[in-house]
């Protein structure tokens, strides 16, 4: 039990205003949520939100003993700073000089910005929410306590309607490839993308393979929704439950449309750019599009850049050094998709080649990066880029720089 904890914060954090140390296995247990609050004295939102936070606690905890412990995870500019920081809270706190960890925790939970709350099971260190601080502000008696996300299937239960006035519901999209379709008529991209879309589900349809698309209306009335509804042959969670539509685009963080994201049939995510999926394969071949371990670098594919970490080789477009970018990517994209599977963990990073299109320009203009047939790691979630520094890029070089990196051996730099 202690050990997924102890490979997170390490075996000791910080007592209360800093006077000892203790057992980080002393902190969890099977009823116990642990947060780590990522926080900074020098951050104005972060002074605001520490009094609220530390009233909540104290408040839960005299009331439910000790089932929430909370870890300060510090971004202060000097221990000076930290210490004086810690003295207001009446949690524990990861060691300052332990910024190796603290680095790991931010990059693991995708800590973008500052305050984060985010809490995980007591039991196996596993993840309950990134988003503790919103839902303490919304919940701050802890009535909902410990705050887990209801899931994808939780949010989408009721019943759905198609442009005929025919209903279905959860039950029947069992055993079946389910994309979520958030669109509206007044958006022409959306117009534009939804014939495309129309051809592909029905050729997915034709082969008979279990395929069906929930749309997600952002339309403004509900003659509009309608008559869009009519164009589609699939089936629409109805406009009046707007409440349901709002909570799964809010599960996902959508903010533009049309996005398309598709669900296996155990409601995890396949893609979250269906749309680009189905632009690259509009016949449907490739359905469902699971994500290949290697991948073109393409204005179909950019997209994950912004997300995750992304290990990319490239070239002048040559189909010789194509050739050699992928001979030796593959091996290495191949084994850690492997590895994630076996794991049921997410890739820790993701990889491409990049050949000569507009989209490779832009990222390397972006990035800072000029040279051609060139493997570097873009971590723009982070705001850095690392390159391999040998001048021949071999296979052994290539898996020495992917470990580095992954083992936070390397330096990187800002991307500007």
């Amino acid at each position: 039990m202690s050990q997924a904890f102890q490979k997170l914060i390490g075996e000791k954090v910080l007592t209360p205003k800093g006077k000892g140390q203790v057992e980080v296995e002393s902190l969890i247990g099977e009823d116990k949520v642990i947060g780590l609050y990522f926080s900074a004295h020098w951050c104005p939102p972060c002074r605001g939100f520490t009094p609220k936070l530390a009233d909540f606690y104290k408040k839960f905890r005299d009331a439910n003993g000790e089932k929430l412990e909370i870890v300060f995870i510090s971004s202060d500019r000097d221990e000076n700073q930290f210490q004086k920081y810690f003295d207001e809270m009446p949690w524990h706190a990861l060691p300052f000089n332990d910024r190796d960890k603290k680095k790991k925790l931010s990059k693991k939970y995708k800590v973008g910005g500052i305050p984060t709350l985010v809490f995980l099971d007591g039991k196996d260190a596993s993840l309950i929410t990134k988003n503790g601080r919103l839902a303490m502000m919304e919940d701050p008696k802890g009535e909902n306590f410990p705050w887990k996300p209801k899931s994808v299937f939780e949010l989408i239960q009721g019943k759905f309607v198609n442009g005929k006035g025919e209903e279905i519901t959860t039950d029947n999209l069992k055993g079946k490839v389910v994309g979520l379709y958030f669109s509206a008529h007044w958006c022409p991209p959306c117009r534009a993308f939804t014939p495309l879309l129309g051809k592909t589900y029905n050729a997915i349809k034709a082969a008979e393979k279990e395929f069906e698309v929930i749309f997600l209306s952002s339309d403004r009335s509900e003659e509009s929704f309608n008559g869009y509804l009519a164009t589609m042959p699939w089936y629409a969670v109805p406009y009046s439950d707007s409440s349901r539509k709002n909570a799964i685009s809010k599960h996902f963080g959508v903010e533009g449309i049309p996005t398309l994201i598709i669900m296996d049939e155990n409601w995890k995510v396949i893609s979250i750019n269906g749309r680009g999926a189905v632009a690259a394969d509009p016949e449907g071949k490739e359905f469902p599009w699971k994500p290949k371990p290697l991948s073109e670098l393409n204005d179909l594919t950019a997209s994950i850049l912004n997300e995750e970490a992304c290990a990319v080789y490239f070239t002048d477009g040559d189909e010789g050094t194509l050739k050699h970018a992928k001979e030796i990517l593959q091996p290495l994209a191949d084994s850690y998709m492997t590895q994630a599977e076996q794991a049921n963990e997410d890739l820790p990073i993701h990889f491409f080649y990049g050949g000569n299109n507009e989209v490779v320009d832009s990222v390397l203009d972006f990035a800072g990066l000029s040279e051609e047939n060139m493997l570097a790691i873009l971590d723009i979630p982070s705001g850095k880029v690392y390159v391999c520094e040998k001048d021949v890029v071999t296979a052994e070089a290539a898996k020495q720089f992917i470990d580095d990196f992954l083992s936070d051996k390397l330096e990187g730099r800002k991307i500007r």
